[in-house]
């Protein structure tokens, strides 16, 4: 069922890594069954100060992660494999209506990684 899950990610893990190959990847390495591109920049992105994030199945982790960065991403990962395909579509709802800080996906993901938002 796993192969299934990520095969319907697809999609949205050729978009990260277009994504990573736009940011300058320079350490790629598997871990269940994410993809993790560690990269130099998200200068294409228009928010700033992003560490992180996560599309499809694939992780790309910026310069400036900090400690439980990459477990907080690996639960989006989780996330992803629960909610095959439409996940991301899922999240994006929640950030419109709700707020970033509110969205229902990131809530888990701070609360079980332990880690903190800093705007």
């Amino acid at each position: 069922m796993s192969i299934l899950k990520i095969l319907l990610n697809l999609p949205w893990s050729l978009m990260a890594i277009t994504y990573a190959v736009l940011s300058a990847p320079h350490t790629i390495m598997v871990k269940n069954n994410a993809l993790i591109v560690r990269v130099h920049g998200f200068w294409w992105y228009p928010v700033k100060g992003v560490r992180a994030m996560t599309l499809g199945n694939v992780v790309l982790l910026g310069k400036n992660i900090k400690k439980a960065d990459l477990e907080h991403e690996m639960i989006h990962i989780g996330q992803t494999m629960r909610e095959p395909l439409i996940h991301p579509l899922l999240s994006l709802y929640q950030t419109l209506k709700y707020g970033y800080k509110n969205n229902k996906y990131e809530q888990e993901a701070y609360m079980k990684a332990k880690n903190r938002y800093d705007a």
